[in-house]
C-alpha cells in the first residue's frame, strides 16, 4: 500500500475510534449514577409493588390478593383520617410558610450589608439541620413539664401549655415544627427570584407613581411565579413523605392524633408487620408524589 494511503487509512481507523470513544464516555460516566439509581430505587419499587399484590405478613407471601390490599387501606376509616390529616398538615405548613418566607424574602432583599447575608443564614438553618436533631429540639422546647417555652410561661404567671400531649394542640404544634423546618428553603427561592427582577421594572413602576403595595402585586409578584410554584411543590412533597419529624416529635400520639399516612405505612411495616398493606398504602402515596412531581417539572419548565 501507498504509504500515503496507509496513513491516511490509520488516521481514519484512529478518527473513528475516537469518535465510537466519544460517544461511550458519558454512558459509562452515567453507568454509576444508574447503578444506584436502579437497585436502590427502581428495584426496591418494584418489589415493594410486587408485595402489594400479596397477603404478606410477617414476609410471608400468603396468598396473592390483587388490587384488595388497595381496596382494603383506602376504605379503612383510619387511613381515610390519616391521610386528611396529612393533607392538612402538609398544606397548612405550606401556606404559612409562603406567607412568612415571602415577607422575609422581602425584607432580606430590602436590606443591605452583612445583615442581610447573616439573617439569610440563620433562616436558612433548619432546612440544612438533619431532620431529627430539629425534631428532638423542638420536643425538648415544648415538653409539658420539663419543656423550655412552658418554663418562660410559668415565669409570668401563665398555667402551662399541652403542647404535646392535648390532641388538639399537638397538631399545630407539628404544624409549626414543620412550618419552621421549610420557611427557609421558600425564602431563598424567593430571594432568588427577586434578585432576578431587573431594576427598570421598579423604576418604572415606581415613575408611573405605584405604591409600594401595587409595586409588589402588580410588578414583582408575577415575576415569582416560578419560584413560587417550585417552592409549593417541593414544601408539598417534603411535608407529605416526611415521617423523621412526625416520628421524633410525637409518634403519632397522643394516641393517633398525628399518625400521618407515612408514620400510618411505617407502623403497618415495622409494628404490626402487614408488609401487603403497608406496600399498598406506600404506593399509594409514590402515585401522589408522582402527580406533585410532573407539576413540579411542569412549573420549572415555564417560562416567563
Amino acid at each position: 500500500m501507498h504509504p500515503f494511503k496507509k496513513d491516511n487509512a490509520e488516521k481514519q481507523s484512529g478518527f473513528r475510534a475516537r469518535r465510537r470513544l466519544d460517544k461511550a464516555l458519558p454512558y459509562a460516566l452515567s453507568m454509576p449514577a444508574m447503578f444506584f439509581i436502579i437497585f436502590f430505587l427502581l428495584v426496591p419499587l418494584a418489589y415493594c409493588l410486587y408485595c402489594s399484590l400479596w397477603r404478606c405478613d410477617y414476609m410471608n407471601f400468603t396468598k396473592y390478593v390483587g388490587l384488595q390490599n388497595y381496596i382494603d387501606v383506602l376504605t379503612d376509616p383510619d387511613t381515610i383520617k390519616s391521610i386528611g390529616l396529612s393533607f392538612y398538615i402538609s398544606f397548612v405548613s405550606l401556606a404559612i410558610a409562603l406567607v412568612s418566607g415571602t415577607l422575609l424574602a422581602l425584607w432580606i432583599n430590602a436590606s443591605t450589608g452583612r445583615f442581610a447575608y447573616i439573617l439569610e443564614l440563620i433562616i436558612l438553618v433548619p432546612w440544612v439541620t438533619s431532620q431529627v436533631v430539629c425534631a428532638m429540639l423542638w420536643k425538648w422546647l415544648l415538653k409539658d413539664d420539663t419543656g423550655l417555652m412552658n418554663y418562660i410561661l410559668n415565669q409570668f404567671g401563665i398555667d402551662s401549655i399541652p403542647f404535646l400531649s392535648s390532641r388538639t394542640i399537638v397538631v399545630y404544634s407539628l404544624i409549626g415544627v414543620m412550618t419552621w423546618r421549610v420557611i427557609g428553603y421558600v425564602m431563598v427561592q424567593l430571594v432568588a427570584g427577586l434578585k432576578g427582577i431587573p431594576k427598570e421594572y421598579d423604576e418604572a413602576a415606581m415613575i408611573d407613581g405605584a405604591n409600594k403595595w401595587q409595586l409588589f402585586w402588580k410588578v414583582r409578584l408575577p415575576q415569582l411565579k416560578t419560584p413560587i410554584a417550585c417552592s409549593m411543590i417541593v414544601v408539598a412533597l417534603s411535608n407529605l413523605n416526611n415521617v423523621t419529624v412526625p416520628m421524633s416529635l410525637t409518634g403519632g400520639g397522643p394516641g393517633k392524633a398525628t399518625t400521618v399516612i407515612s408514620i400510618l405505612a411505617y407502623k403497618e411495616s415495622f409494628s404490626y408487620y402487614h408488609f401487603g398493606e403497608s406496600a399498598a398504602l406506600s404506593i399509594a402515596l409514590c402515585l401522589v408524589t408522582f402527580v406533585l412531581t410532573v407539576m413540579y417539572v411542569k412549573a420549572v419548565k415555564y417560562e416567563l
